[in-house]
């Protein structure tokens, strides 16, 4: 089996469903949050 593990493994993303909501409130700088949603979109992408 160890054998087997280091030859055929393969480095791989999963899609486990849709996107986290984000709530942003009235009070929220906007063009700030959108860059966070951005940025927390696509930072745990390996």
């Amino acid at each position: 089996m160890e054998a087997a593990a280091k030859s055929n493994l393969k480095l791989v993303s999963l899609e486990l469903g849709g996107k986290s909501p984000l709530i942003i409130f009235d009070d929220a700088d906007v063009d700030l949050a959108a860059q966070l949603a951005l940025k927390g979109a696509f930072d745990n992408k390996a």
